[in-house]
């Protein structure tokens, strides 16, 4: 047998092991990594049909779809490490992710359908842009060095900006799942090749810290106040209520939020864990934990 018949099957087999032990959806590229989960959180990754349950240090990878059930929630910290924090009840898809620290640029662009997100974006010193871009049923935001937190109603998206300044705009006329209609086209091609907003053709936003808005709406941003954001600090415990009632901004959604203690929808203080028990999340805003920490729910 000559050398190059040798060494053409060798190579072959080579390629043939390499196939065997890392399938081809086993090289999507890492974009980060769950770094808490508590309670029961399922991980779609793309072209799989099963979920499997996220556990610390899973890797996140794009198209990777995030659901939480109730008393349950997880947070994935990025590689530019900004973090995604996701409430009970949510569901949340990292559609795109870039990270080129040579050339000083990164972008995200996110998907939340159902829920509360909260999301603290790292300002980087080093890098020279960044984008963080979050679609949902009725809006787009784009982000920068910002904490904020994210709520879906069952018509609209409130925004409520904690430090920093989101761009927001409503979303054009809604379009089929198999047509996501050249605004996003345009969102999706900018965020991967410039790491820039672009509008969508509808009316942009500002919102700055300690305002929030509704969309779609009056696009008027409204003050916000120290005891909104301690009732979002306890939606990420408990999740969002059954039902929300009808407001006109997101100020009165989340005062008529902490009103409900008759029927249990007031966020508690999160519960000290056992003393042999470490807690689940950290505390402090900085990790996009929020509200401090809190024992397992097997605990």
């Amino acid at each position: 047998m000559s050398p190059l018949v040798k060494g053409s099957r060798f190579w072959s087999a080579i390629l043939v092991s390499i196939i065997f032990l890392f399938p081809l959806g086993a090289l999507a590229k890492e974009v980060g990594q769950f770094t808490q989960v508590e309670g029961k959180v399922d991980l779609r990754k793309k072209g799989k049909a099963e979920a499997i349950p996220a556990q610390p240090k899973t890797g996140a990878e794009e198209k990777d779809a995030v659901k939480t059930e109730a008393m349950s929630r997880a947070q994935i910290q990025f590689l530019d490490a900004s973090t995604l924090t996701v409430a009970p009840l949510s569901d949340v898809t990292i559609e795109s992710y870039m990270f080129d620290p040579q050339k000083g640029e990164c972008g995200c662009l996110s998907e939340l359908t159902k829920g509360l997100v909260h999301l603290v974006v790292s300002p980087l010193a080093k890098l020279r842009t960044k984008e963080f871009l979050v679609k949902t049923p009725t809006a787009t935001m784009g982000i920068r060095g910002t904490e904020l937190y994210i709520l879906i109603g069952p018509d609209f998206t409130d925004v409520f900006v904690k430090e920093g300044s989101v761009s927001a705009e409503a979303n054009p006329a809604k379009q089929e799942k198999s047509d996501l209609g050249p605004g996003l086209d345009r969102y999706v091609e900018t965020l991967m090749k410039q790491v820039e907003v672009r509008g969508v053709g509808g009316r942009q936003v500002l919102v700055n810290a300690m305002f929030g808005l509704r969309i779609p709406g009056p696009m008027t941003p409204v003050r916000l106040t120290d005891a909104h954001f301690r009732t979002l600090a306890g939606l990420m415990f408990s999740g969002l209520p059954p039902n929300l009632g009808r407001t006109s901004n997101p100020a009165q959604l989340l005062e008529q939020i902490s009103r409900l203690t008759p029927l249990g929808y007031t966020p508690p203080a999160p519960p000290a864990p056992p003393a042999d028990v470490g807690p689940t999340f950290p505390g402090g805003g900085g990790g996009g934990g929020g509200g401090g920490g809190v024992a397992s729910p097997s605990s």
